[in-house]
């Protein structure tokens, strides 16, 4: 975020990479998720401020490991990103369910993503195998999955 503007940037990686997406078949109130947060910011603004900060720190450093093409950085800043999500109150048992399924299975990273309380988690899964594993597991335990890859341009 540059000046207090949200801006959404395209990123070029060096090639695309797999990832899965992980749905936990809970519907979330998007709003009642974001007012949370902003209740509990407004009681306790020191520990969120500091979480906020960390949250962009791992944006700015996870950009430069994209260029980079850095998937293992950029895996590990998935899994810091989780950890204060959990912290904010907007993860959910389920998202955390996938994340841990996803991890065991080598994924690089895993997180949950949009607004939190249910929805869905993507994985870092580099390469075909990995993909499948992930995907497999989480589909064992009963979820659905997408399979899919991000980088590819569009011709």
């Amino acid at each position: 975020m540059q000046g207090g503007v949200n801006t959404i940037e395209k990123l070029h990686i060096r090639q695309p990479v797999e990832i899965v997406i992980g749905n936990t078949g809970v519907v979330a109130n998007t709003k009642a998720m974001v007012e949370g947060v902003a209740d509990r910011k407004r009681k306790h603004p020191e520990k969120y401020d500091l979480i906020f900060e960390q949250a962009e720190a791992f944006a700015i450093i996870g950009r430069k490991s994209l260029h980079e093409y850095n998937l293992k950085k950029v895996g590990a800043l998935m899994n810091e990103n989780h950890y204060l999500l959990q912290e904010i109150g907007v993860s959910h048992e389920k998202l955390d369910l996938l994340v841990d399924v996803a991890r065991k299975q080598s994924a690089y990273g895993a997180k949950l993503t949009g607004g939190g309380g249910g929805g869905c988690m993507v994985a870092l899964t580099p390469g075909i195998e990995l993909q499948e594993r992930v995907a497999k597991a989480i589909e064992k335990e009963g979820y659905e999955v997408l399979r899919t890859r991000i980088g590819v341009e569009k011709t």
